[in-house]
């Protein structure tokens, strides 16, 4: 189960390891990513995406609908196994819902209780029955609590690469060597491009004030359609959208300014420097501000215990991160570039997959006895 885009590749990576052992049925919520691998879409998450928590209000009655098609479809169907992927809010209903069935629940992707409703191990602990943990220091975390857990690296040291050369992306795209390349990333959800956009476009502009022949690169996430996009571009703005070659784009730019989430990660496993812009509702940002207890919003940022990305959140003051990005272009990426390589020795090279795959089979036999594997 799933509510959003990057939870949802992790999901398919997933669903293909698995296949490649046993042969199975899946279903749950998902997208056209996973009806491609096979998976019966039981309910399209598209209508339940979202950030920040005053968001939800909105989409209550969707997350409601999602949920009670879920429900029948689970007491009706009784599967062997749940795995839940991120979504916490939501997901945290379901094996709920799991446990009082009788059904096993694997949760990939746990929610991030270190950061914030640490008061939620007490219902994984009741509720899921093993945790598949992608970041080092989460393990620790739930070993302490008692809860069963595995450590199997993060994925994206495996999986964010470029698909072409420089050379060959730079002519596909008509982008100028020499010239400073920019990447924008306003988030993988309607909303966040709302709030995003207007944003990074006024630093775009600022830069352009200090910078001549700038290249901005914007990359779309497939759920985003690009008339999402366009009514916030003006003619001649010199930007070029491009869909399916985000790591391209980061891994060739010479700084990204990137929404907080999983572009964050991808651009510091690329060794690219990024700024961290995020914006949500106040109300949504008062609250997280009580409830949240680590001191960054950005997982490289997190994982390496300092600010190697300046994150600029809520209160955005476009020309100073103009300056940033300026200074960022001109100085100090060496040593931010060291920073990142510290940071991917922490995260450690692991088949993230396949070991995620192992766990999910390891638990089937526990509970089922030997299932016979594929060929």
């Amino acid at each position: 189960m799933t509510g959003e885009l990057s939870g949802e590749m992790h999901a398919l990576h997933l669903v293909n390891a698995i296949k490649e052992s046993m042969d199975v049925e899946f279903s749950g919520i998902g997208s056209t990513g996973l009806e491609g691998a096979g998976v019966r879409i039981i309910y399209n998450y598209g209508n339940i995406s979202l950030t920040g928590l005053s968001e939800i209000f909105v989409k209550l009655k969707y997350i409601r609908e999602a949920y009670y098609t879920l429900k029948a479809h689970i007491e009706t169907e009784k599967p062997s196994l749940i795995i839940l992927v991120d979504f916490p809010g939501f997901n945290m209903r379901v094996a709920r819902l799991a446990k009082k069935l009788h059904i096993p629940v694997i949760y990939f992707i746990p929610p991030q209780i270190w950061a914030w409703r640490e008061s939620r191990i007490k219902k994984i602990q009741k509720y899921v029955d093993k945790v598949i943990s992608i970041l080092p220091f989460e393990k620790d975390f739930y070993d302490r609590s008692g809860v069963d857990a595995v450590y199997v690296g993060h994925p994206f040291i495996n999986t964010v690469k470029p698909q072409h050369d420089r050379a060959a992306f730079f002519k596909k795209y008509g982008v100028r060597e020499g010239s400073p390349v920019v990447t924008i990333m306003p988030g993988s959800r309607e909303n966040e491009v709302i709030k995003h956009m207007p944003l990074m476009l006024k630093i775009i502009d600022a830069m352009k004030r200090q910078l001549k022949d700038m290249t901005v690169l914007l990359p779309l996430a497939d759920s985003i359609n690009e008339e999402c996009i366009e009514k916030y571009r003006k003619e001649g703005d010199g930007i070029v959208p491009l869909k399916g070659f985000s790591h391209d784009a980061l891994a060739y730019s010479d700084i990204a300014i990137a929404a907080s989430g999983s572009a964050t990660l991808e651009a510091a496993i690329l060794r690219t420097p990024a700024i961290v812009v995020y914006k949500i509702s106040w109300l949504s940002y008062c609250i997280a501000k009580a409830l949240v207890k680590v001191k960054y919003i950005s997982l490289p940022n997190i994982i390496i215990g300092k600010e190697i990305f300046p994150e600029f959140v809520q209160h955005i003051n476009c020309d100073s991160i103009a300056e940033k990005a300026v200074y960022m272009l001109k100085d100090g990426r060496i040593e931010i570039e060291r920073e990142l390589d510290e940071m991917k020795i922490k995260l450690g090279a692991y088949d993230s997959y396949q070991l995620a795959k192992e766990a999910v089979i390891q638990l089937l036999e526990c509970k089922y006895g030997p299932i016979s594997k594929t060929a």
